[in-house]
């Protein structure tokens, strides 16, 4: 992977916080994490890993931050300086979930053996 592609997802990741957190006023959405950005070499597109903190459906937050990509995507335009803005999609990481049920069936077993 080139050091520009990922100086772009970082700035990608830094500038969609913010946007995210200054700019959008939904009280539904709650925190938004996001955990890592994956673009396409050509730029087109972007994946967007993130996580939520606070109660509602996952799926619901999703859908609040897909129902607002073009605002997201035009927002994000202002901030980079790139010839094409990718477009954006948000996919939920439930990489923490599976880590900590993992790490609880570990200590079962370790348990056992003692």
């Amino acid at each position: 992977m080139s050091n520009k592609l990922k100086r772009v997802e970082s700035l990608i990741m830094r500038n969609l916080s913010e946007i995210i957190s200054l700019k959008m006023k939904n009280p539904y959405l709650g925190w938004v994490n996001i955990n890592d950005v994956e673009l396409t070499s050509d730029y087109s597109y972007a994946r967007v890993f993130v996580t939520f903190i606070g109660d509602g459906p996952v799926q619901d937050k999703i859908k609040i931050l897909t129902d607002a990509k073009g605002f997201l995507r035009s927002e994000l335009a202002k901030t980079l300086s790139i010839r094409k803005t990718p477009e954006v999609i948000f996919i939920y990481d439930d990489s923490e979930e599976k880590a900590a049920r993992i790490e609880e069936i570990l200590a079962k077993i370790k348990q056992e053996d003692e």
